[in-house]
């Protein structure tokens, strides 16, 4: 074997140094473990950085590249900032616990507390100085004495108070109590009370159609006390066509009556003017609404034909109000 100094003769090398035999094969299993040429350049090959361009990356280029001497000292100044220890401190679970009990943001907890005037302590302060200073102009005379009755006040409020609940000395409640009792008597609502007394009228019945009624006859109908209660009048329409040789109209009288069976007598009848008359002319067509207070339970309805010679044509309706 050769080597840099020449031959070297390990034959004799290892009766000299016996244990340099044993050194040589530990040196070369070493050798045999290590990662060879290709291994390494395979790894290599996986590498897409330099190691300056890795450094340049964590550090940042100059002039504003950072050492971890210089985040060592950063660190530093931060700690002698901090007045007490980081472990008495609230922990970020505990500083978790009191922020989700917090239900508005402090924005919104200085807006309510501003209010819609938007006014803020110092605009309180000021308010209060404008009180104070207009308390101050009254004079101190004022504030510890018994303030000036004013005119309007003429009574205690204790004579205020009595003559309120009066001889029987009753409260409000015992008001409360007694409209209580009266509103129990009641044995309708008041929409039903409303409706019972706003105007009301039936739908127009036709009694008489084309009915001809000879010279000087009547026609009548009655409308008796079933259909008149509740009503207060009868409104009865007439419509009359006469003959072209006709010389007189057409009355409307009603009579009343307390059973339906006693009316009234026809002279007294018109005697108290229960009656209208139609205008006339001959050979015209004329219509009259007349309008008949209910004083009694039934009412008869007559119309008359007040010409002796020639007969007369009518058309009657009637409607019941309130």
């Amino acid at each position: 074997m050769t080597d840099i100094l020449g031959i070297i003769d390990y034959d004799k090398l290892k009766e000299k140094f016996p244990e340099i035999d044993v050194a040589l094969s530990v040196i070369l299993n070493e050798i045999a473990a290590r990662a060879s040429e290709a291994t390494v350049s395979a790894i290599l090959s996986q590498l897409d950085l330099t190691l300056s361009e890795l450094r340049d990356a964590v550090t940042a280029p100059a002039p504003d590249s950072k050492t971890l001497a210089d985040l060592y000292e950063r660190l530093e100044s931060i700690r002698a900032q901090l007045d007490t220890t980081l472990s008495s401190r609230a922990s970020e679970a505990t500083v978790s616990s009191i922020l989700g009990q917090l239900d508005i943001t402090l924005t919104e907890l200085r807006d309510a507390i501003r209010g819609a005037g938007n006014k803020t302590l110092t605009d309180l302060d000021a308010s209060i100085t404008a009180i104070k200073n207009a308390l101050a102009s009254i004079g101190t005379d004022k504030l510890l004495t018994t303030p000036d009755n004013p005119p309007n006040l003429d009574i205690t409020l204790s004579a205020l108070r009595d003559s309120l609940r009066g001889t029987g000395d009753k409260t409000l409640t015992d008001l409360d109590t007694r409209l209580a009792s009266i509103l129990g008597q009641l044995d309708i609502t008041l929409s039903q009370l409303r409706d019972a007394l706003k105007p009301t009228r039936t739908a127009p019945v036709q009694e008489l159609s084309a009915y001809s009624i000879v010279a000087g006859g009547t026609a009548e109908f009655a409308v008796n006390a079933s259909e008149t209660d509740g009503f207060s009048a009868l409104v009865v329409t007439v419509k009359a066509t006469y003959d072209a040789s006709a010389t007189q109209g057409v009355r409307v009288r009603w009579l009343y009556s307390p059973d339906g069976t006693n009316f009234d007598s026809v002279e007294d009848a018109e005697a108290a003017g229960n009656y209208e008359d139609l205008s006339f002319t001959a050979g015209a067509t004329r219509v009259r609404t007349v309008l008949i207070p209910l004083f009694m339970p039934h009412v008869k309805v007559q119309v008359v034909n007040l010409d002796t010679s020639y007969a007369v044509t009518v058309d009657v309706w009637r409607v019941l109000m309130r």
